[in-house]
């Protein structure tokens, strides 16, 4: 069986920190497919506690306090 976290990582996919979710859980920044397809643009697959995650990086960025464009 294919051990699909190192794969991404050995394809440069990003590591997301404790850090960069400010104290907030995991499930704040997972992607919710708002589109209805997941194809807005600001999902992004990371890598955290050795699992990947499909993570929305406009949420990402309002849990962090820093304002983006709405989409």
């Amino acid at each position: 069986m294919v051990d699909i976290a190192a794969a991404m990582a050995k394809r440069g996919f990003k590591e997301l920190t404790d850090e960069e979710l400010c104290g907030n859980d995991i499930t704040v920044v997972k992607c919710r497919a708002c589109s209805g397809y997941g194809n807005c643009g600001y999902k992004t697959f990371r890598l955290y506690d050795g699992q990947p995650y499909s993570v929305c990086n406009l949420r990402l960025r309002k849990a962090q306090g820093i304002e983006g464009e709405e989409g």
